[in-house]
């Protein structure tokens, strides 16, 4: 009898301990669910009025159930778009095989990303594999009612929209969703790929083009679309920026019409971009002094002897600080037709 009562004790307390196993693991499966889904999912808008594609056939999303895709709005001088695309790279070299179809749809920020060539450049410089579709006219994210670079939207196997983020982060949520999605089993709890810390106290993206231009400080009134002379205030305060010189301000970017014309931004971040291009098809040399010294530490990495040649119309690393601080950067064009569009920090 008592051998009896050992051997029935034993059963009761391995099945408690198995039951408990296999609770957690029951629990475990069923939060495995697609997180902060949309309220109402909605069947995917079409991709309409594309001008081009890279890396790909035109593709239409009826072309595409039974896959889930993953629609990716982006520009290739948007700095917050950049950050992005490692994870959407090791997003598409991991799923790509278990059904992930990733499709950049490039909608431009500004008029020269409208042209082909450059973004043909930027895909292959940035190591873009995936398809990317060319939505200049914005036809395609006016359909996703779209307002946000980059704008992240998932697609489920039955071609409806079930999940959204806007702007950076978010990067385990997301690449959980397509693999629930994707019908694999678990989830991951941490991202493979490095991301940068922003410091929420930086400088806000700055425009210098008259649509959306703020902080400006040269004692001298805006003139639109118009040649002008420029100087600087006698102090520049935090976030401001202000011209030297001769200067054109249109409405999306400034333009220099003169040797040694100048701008000065006080920033605060680690990181500065800034973007660029020359209206003249030459290479333009750009000097740089960071509070009145020249750049030697700290350096972004398009920066050469405390310069930058501009030879392209595209987003330019400036400074790569050792931590955020406070500072004023100038940039002294060394000739007339220097374009420059807006600033972003890191």
């Amino acid at each position: 009898m008592i051998q009896f009562f050992r051997r029935l004790f034993s059963v009761v307390v391995i099945s408690c301990i198995f039951g408990l196993v296999c609770g957690k693991t029951v629990s475990a499966a069923n939060t495995f669910r697609l997180q902060n889904p949309v309220l109402n999912s909605y069947p995917a808008p079409e991709l309409a009025g594309i001008t081009a594609w890279i890396n790909s056939e035109p593709l239409q999303l009826n072309q595409l159930k039974g896959k889930v895709v993953l629609i990716d709005f982006w520009t290739y001088s948007c700095i917050n778009c950049i950050r992005t695309l490692p994870y959407l790279r090791e997003w598409y070299k991991k799923y790509h095989n278990d059904g992930l179809v990733i499709i950049g749809v490039h909608s431009p920020e500004f008029d020269f990303e409208k042209n082909l060539d450059n973004v043909k450049n930027a895909v292959v410089k940035d190591g873009i594999v995936y398809p990317v579709a060319l939505d200049n006219q914005f036809n395609t994210w006016r359909n996703y009612d779209n307002r946000y670079w980059p704008a992240h939207y998932l697609i489920d196997k039955n071609g409806n929209v079930v999940y959204q983020h806007f702007g950076e982060g978010e990067y385990v949520q997301t690449e959980n969703n397509i693999r629930f999605l994707l019908g694999l089993k678990e989830p991951v709890s941490e991202s493979t790929v490095s991301s940068e810390i922003v410091t929420r106290a930086e400088t806000p993206e700055t425009y210098l083009g008259y649509t959306r231009a703020a902080n400006f400080k040269s004692p001298e009134k805006a003139r639109h679309d118009q040649s002008a002379s420029y100087s600087y205030p006698e102090e520049l305060l935090d976030n401001t920026w202000a011209l030297k010189g001769g200067w054109v301000i249109h409405a999306e970017h400034i333009m220099s019409t003169e040797s040694n014309s100048a701008l000065k931004i006080h920033f605060n971040a680690r990181k500065v971009f800034i973007v660029m291009g020359s209206s003249t098809n030459k290479s333009i040399q750009v000097k740089l002094l960071l509070n009145g010294e020249q750049v030697v530490v700290g350096k972004g990495k398009d920066v050469m002897n405390s310069s930058i040649t501009v030879d392209k119309h595209r987003l330019y690393e400036v400074l790569a600080l050792p931590r955020s601080s406070s500072g004023i950067l100038q940039m002294i064009s060394s000739s007339p037709g220097l374009e420059g569009y807006a600033f972003t920090f890191g």
